[in-house]
Parts: structure tokens; sequence; C-alpha cells
């Protein structure tokens, strides 16, 4: 696979500053065409036009088709990619400094967040936006002038490049709450355009109205596995669009996608059987029934997951090449770099509170903890650095994972999470908290969790103490995957804040330094301390945008 073209104009595009992305664009368009070779290729093989008036382009229903697999493309843009790791992990509990952290990575753990940090920049995002609103608006002059795009095959670009954005605006309200909204592309260095913020809560409204129309238009899948994993599918947007709703409050809707999801028949759990045994005491009591996880088919779950990638149980991730030594690596240095990562994991969090030893027997173990997400030896983040579960073979430079955006698990515990709030909203009810439960219960046995208390009195479930258990699954499940920051803030601002303490114990059993905890805990306690700053290069640059609350007193 050739990257080679693409990553050359990707960064060449980092030229631009964050500011400029939102507000002036290259008089000459990122195009990008399939590169069909008949052996081996993938839909992802890609080359630009370089240098082709987008007057001149949008000619044929191919520039549309190569634009669209541009939009995606963009998504495996490094800068982007490190991202989606920093802003869902990096201040969460599970990672820990590793031995080449720079001084911007080291102050988020830190909890000491400045609007000149880097980490912060959102010019990616708005690139992939920009691409998606060209497509959006120049796909449809295209079918006049060729009669071969078809009606349908155009409200399907359209709305794949619709999910996309999206997608990219879910990211960015979650981030910073507020921020520009932009619907219109622009092209030209002599525009004038200076965005204003939009609140959250209106571009989210927003998302929904764009989504729900576009999913109708959406294939179920493609004609290639990776193409059915790699592009949105109705499934995918289905998934995304779940995700919103249920930050938003709206469970009812999160309840119904996720059901649409399941009952599809397209995806399924792959399974890992497990033998029961007894546990006797010293007088040959049965004491309790423990399961020993098949390690085979724990080792098959681990490589289809993250090493052989696009498995059954996959909705949408983002697509990289096996192996290419002209891309950039967005996983390499993090968590590998030849022993000398920027993050470990946190292990003292991770096998304490996370995936607790099952006291009874030594041998009952969660397949996802050690071996699986890390390794408790060395501290590596093995999802993406192993070749094998068990094995210490470790990947090489260049030879990615991919970045899994949704699965079937996300959507199980999406529903189980929606219908449990349904549930305490209506006195706990108990048919949706065993329902909610149920799903719950399908992840954790075919992970072979280890048991956990949990009130059963008279068969009744306590709703707040399933919310807690859910949370904990979704740690478990999706470790490093760029979700525990986002999963523990939804809970903790759900009903105007009423669980605050989620913040509060996430920031016990993070790896901020002792002396750093309380004033930590005091800054939770500003919402505006939840989201990032607006870098502050943009703030200065446009005279429209303000800066977040919380770092209005920011000084360079």
């Amino acid at each position: 696979m050739n990257f080679t073209n693409m990553k050359n104009y990707i960064q060449k595009s980092k030229t631009f500053s964050s500011t400029k992305s939102i507000k002036k664009s290259h008089l000459f368009v990122a195009v990008f065409s399939a590169v069909i070779i008949n052996s081996c290729s993938s839909w992802l093989d890609l080359e630009p036009y370089d240098g082709v008036m987008e007057d001149k382009y949008w000619q044929t229903k191919e520039d549309v088709n190569a634009f669209v697999i541009g939009c995606y493309t963009s998504l495996t843009d490094v800068a982007l990619v490190d991202r989606l790791i920093v802003w869902g992990e990096l201040r969460a509990d599970f990672l820990s400094i590793g031995s080449t952290i720079n001084n911007g990575q080291l102050n988020i753990v830190r909890g000491e967040i400045s609007p000149d940090n880097e980490w912060v920049k959102w010019d990616r995002f708005y690139w992939t936006i920009n691409q998606c609103n060209k497509l959006i608006e120049r796909a449809p002059l295209v079918r006049k002038l060729d009669r071969t795009l078809t009606e349908p095959l155009l409200r399907q670009y359209v709305a794949e490049a619709t999910a996309i954005r999206s997608l990219m605006y879910y990211y960015l309200v979650r981030s910073f709450q507020d921020v520009p909204f932009v619907l219109k592309a622009t092209d030209s260095d002599t525009q004038d355009f200076y965005p204003e913020k939009i609140e959250g809560s209106i571009i989210l409204d927003s998302l929904v109205v764009h989504m729900t129309k576009a999913i109708g238009h959406l294939p179920t899948n493609y004609n290639t596995k990776e193409m059915t994993k790699g592009r949105m599918t109705r499934y995918a947007a289905l998934a995304l669009l779940a995700d919103i709703y249920l930050w938003q409050g709206n469970y009812q809707g999160c309840v119904d996608l996720c059901n649409q999801i399941i009952n599809s028949g397209q995806f399924t759990l792959i399974p890992v059987s497990r033998s029961e045994v007894q546990i006797k005491d010293g007088n040959d009591v049965v004491v309790a029934t423990a399961y020993y996880p098949n390690e085979s088919e724990a080792d098959y779950l681990f490589d289809q997951l993250y090493v052989t990638k696009n498995c059954v149980e996959s909705i949408f991730e983002v697509q990289f090449p096996n192996y290419d030594p002209s891309l950039g690596d967005p996983f390499f240095g993090w968590f590998n770099n030849n022993g000398r990562p920027r993050l470990w994991a946190n292990t003292a969090t991770l096998n304490d509170v996370i995936f607790p030893t099952y006291m009874l027997d030594r041998d009952v173990f969660d397949v996802r903890g050690n071996n699986f997400s890390f390794k408790s030896g060395n501290r590596i983040i093995w999802k993406y650095t192993g070749l094998h579960r068990t094995e210490n073979n470790l990947r090489g430079q260049r030879y990615f994972p991919n970045w899994i955006f949704y699965r079937l698990s996300d959507a199980k515990l999406m529903k189980a999470e929606a219908l449990t709030q349904l549930a305490i909203r209506n006195n706990d009810d108990q048919t949706m908290l065993w329902e909610a439960y149920s799903e719950v219960e399908q992840i954790r046995v075919r992970a072979n969790a280890v048991p956990l208390e949990i009130s059963f009195i008279q068969n009744n479930i306590s709703g707040m103490e399933l919310e807690r258990l859910i949370l904990e699954e979704r740690a478990r499940e999706f470790a490093f995957e760029g979700k525990r920051w986002y999963d523990v803030l939804r809970h903790a601002r759900r009903d105007d804040y009423k669980n605050m303490n989620y913040l509060m114990n996430m920031a016990v059993y993070s790896s901020v330094p002792p002396d750093k905890l309380v004033s930590l805990q005091t800054k939770y306690r500003n919402r505006w301390f939840h989201y990032w700053p607006i870098y502050y290069i943009d703030v200065e640059t446009n005279p429209n945008l303000k800066q977040n609350d919380f770092y209005l007193d920011f000084k360079r």
C-alpha cells in the first residue's frame, strides 16, 4: 500500500495554522483518486490529484468517489489520531507517565492545562470537516455533468460525508463544549471568515437532524470487508447517533438505535468459552463456582480485534495499512518507541480497581486485563503494540492496528446504560434493569469477568449500582481505546452534575502526583475545566472567538 503522496500532501497542509484551517483554505483542493490494483489493492490505496484546480476537478462520478475516499483518508492523519488518544485517555486514570513524554503531555496528566498547550489544537478536525463540506456542496453539481452519478449514489456519498463530519463535531463538542459550527466549505485565501462559537447543545441537536436524514441513504455493507468496516454504513451511523443520544440524555432514542444494531444479524461477539470449576474449603464443602477461560479462544479474540482487524463484531474502524514505511505511525511513539514509550499503563489502578484478582482462585481472571489490554510486568499497553496475546512479540514501527470507533459490545453497553437511566427515572423499573443487566452480562461472560459485588435484594437490582457496574464494564472493555475520559465525564455531568463523585474518584486513581490531587479536584468543581481551552493562537487571530471560561485569565 502506497501512502507516500498522501503523507506529503497532509504534511504540506500542516504549514497552515489551526485558525487558517477554519478561516481559509487552499486555492487547490485535496483531491484523491482510488488506485485500482487487481491483485492485492485495498479500497484505501490513494494518490492525490496534486495541483488540480477545483473548478476543473468536479466533473465525473469518479472524481466524487475519489474525494469521498479522501475524507476517510484524512482520519488516518497522525495529528488527528494523536488527539483521539490524548483527548479520550490522557486526562483519565489508565495511563501513567512514560520515559519520553513531553511537557505538554505531562502537564495534561498533572491537570495543569493551558491554552498554549499544543495538544488542544483542533485544526485536523476542522480540516476533515472542511473536506466533508466540500463534498456535500459540490457533489450535487457533478450530477448535472455526469448522469452516471445516479441519485441514490449521490445521496450515499453525501450521507457518508455528513456522518464523518458529524463524528468530528461530536468529538469537538465533547472536548470543548462550544465550538465554531461551520457547514459551508471554505476555498479561497481571499475569504474573510471568522466564525463564532455555537453552544454545544445546539450543535448536537443539529447533528441529530443531519444524521437522521443521512442514515436512510447509507448502505448496510460494501463490496469488501475492509470497506464495510472502514466506511460509514447504516449501522456505523446508527452507533454514532446512539452515542450522541446517550450524551444528550435521549435514552429511549439510544435504546431504539442500539436495538437496530444488535438485532441486525450483521455483528456477533467473538466467543470465549470457559470451564466451570467448584471451589471447596478445607472440609471439602463447595463454597463457590469459578470459571477458567479458554486460553486459545482468548488468543483468537485478541488477534481478531487488534491484529487481523475488521472482525465480525466491528462496526466502524479507521483503516490503517498492515505495513507502510512511508506513513506516519500514530501508535509506536505513544506505546512502544523501542521500549521507551511516552505512556505506560497505570497498572496500580488497572490491577487493583479495574481488573481485580479473584481471591478464591488465582487462575480465574478477566481475559481483557493482563496480556490483553496491557502487560503487568513491563506496563506496556499491549492492544496497540503486541502481535499475540500471551507471547511477547512486539509490533514493529509501521505495523498499525486499526482505531476502532464502534463495535458490537459498545452498542450493547450503550443500550444497557440508557435502559438503566430510564429505569432509575421510573423508580428502578426492574424489567428495564434486568434487560440492561443481561446485555452487560453477555460482555462479562465472554470476557470471563471476575465476579463483582452488586446487590440483588429479593431479585431486585439497584439502578445506581448497575450504573456504576456499566461504567466499570466500559472501562474493562474499552481500556485505552479513547473512551475513558468521555465515559466518566458523561456519567458525572448527567442530571446537572448530580454525580460529580465520578470525576473526583477518577482523579484519586489517576497518575496525578499526590501534591497535585487536591488542586485537581478543586478545578473539577468548575465545569469549564472539564473541557479543553481553545488554542491561544486561534483566539488571538479570530476576534469573534472567545476563550473557554475557565481559561480567561491565561497570559502567555
